[in-house]
């Protein structure tokens, strides 16, 4: 299972992307999946592993996003990564 982290804007997903990682969580920017939303382009996939530490830091660390959304689709490294 994928969990993704879902936007308003590209702002906020840099905003949490930058603080998940100061944390030490291993979050990716990714495209966000159409089947979750087409609000915003971009995306945080989380590890299945850490969802429950993500979701329990951000409800003492409120940091702006829609939704944390599962979805079990497959992987692809070559696509859904920005650098």
């Amino acid at each position: 299972m994928n969990y993704y982290i879902l936007f308003k804007n590209h702002t906020d997903s840099m905003a949490m992307y930058t603080t998940l990682k100061k944390e030490g969580f291993k979050v990716r920017i990714s495209p966000t999946p159409r089947e979750l939303s087409v609000c915003c382009g971009v995306s945080l996939l989380a590890l299945e592993s850490e969802i429950d530490a993500i979701k329990a830091y951000l409800a003492d660390n409120p940091l702006d996003h829609l939704s944390i959304e599962p979805l079990d689709n497959t992987f692809d490294n070559t696509r859904h990564r920005y650098g």
